[in-house]
């Protein structure tokens, strides 16, 4: 995740009042068979999802997409005055 992404995710969730300790989880998205992905915050990680943390943010990334975003990373994309996440290939 990008340090503009982690600022962008620590605004959200405190304008929401989600609690620091919500972890960010990417998984598959549901409704998405094609390779969508949903971003959202949980309280607690699913047992199979591979933990970690990024720039102050907990995440928590669905087993079933961590291989094929093992070389990605979150990021902000702007369009004027409005800002949305996209996960992009990782400059590391």
């Amino acid at each position: 995740m990008t340090e503009s992404a982690a600022t962008l995710l620590t605004q959200s969730r405190k304008n929401q009042n989600i609690p620091d300790a919500a972890c960010l989880r990417v998984a598959p998205a549901p409704d998405n068979p094609d390779g969508g992905l949903t971003l959202g915050f949980v309280e607690q990680p699913a047992p199979t999802d591979h933990t970690g943390e990024s720039h102050g943010v907990p995440m928590c990334v669905a087993d079933e997409v961590a291989a094929a975003l093992d070389s990605a990373q979150i990021d902000v994309q702007q369009s004027g005055n409005d800002a949305q996440l996209v996960i992009v290939p990782s400059s590391d």
